[in-house]
């Protein structure tokens, strides 16, 4: 991935989740059994105030599976566990990072915030696991919202599976 394209993805995942608790009293790697990830309810919790800034649902979230929950099935039933192993690394360094990051927010002035943000991840290079875990739960919260039934019954337009067949005869 470029240089470019993962800040961007860093800076979209960290910018409002600043404020909120990191649960720095647990790596999320120790949830990790018999190549399965399961999560206690704040870490859950965290995910999903996550995917909620990536992709903000709020106004239908009653409508559709809470992205966390989603997020957790998919890797578990669709993923690797090396990949799940990447996942957990991953939170972990997004855990470390947000933890550090605060450490030198003293305003809640967002325009700062962005900025302090683009200045710690100028001055380290953001690791391939926490460039992977933001990627996949953007990709994960996109897939959460587009298989959702309210999205295919209220937002897209009715299409036959498979599509009516479109034929011209020319005589």
């Amino acid at each position: 991935m470029e240089r470019r394209q993962a800040i961007k993805t860093i800076l979209a995942a960290t910018a409002y989740t600043m404020l909120w608790t990191s649960c720095a009293e647990s790596n999320v790697i120790d949830f990790l059994k018999d190549g399965k990830l399961i999560l206690n309810q704040k870490h859950q919790d965290y995910l999903g105030i996550i995917s909620e800034n990536i992709l903000p649902i709020q106004k239908v979230i009653k409508n559709i599976e809470l992205p966390a929950d989603f997020i957790m099935r998919m890797m578990n039933d669709c993923q690797s566990s090396e990949d799940i192993t990447k996942f957990a690394l991953g939170f972990d360094k997004y855990k470390v990072f947000i933890s550090e990051s605060q450490a030198s927010i003293s305003e809640k002035d967002a325009d700062q915030t962005i900025q302090l943000i683009k200045q710690k991840i100028a001055e380290t290079e953001p690791s391939e696991d926490l460039i992977y875990f933001i990627e996949k739960v953007k990709n994960l919260s996109i897939q959460n919202v587009k298989t959702s039934a309210y999205y295919l019954t209220q937002k897209t337009d009715y299409q036959l599976i498979p599509e009516a067949y479109q034929a011209c005869v020319i005589l």
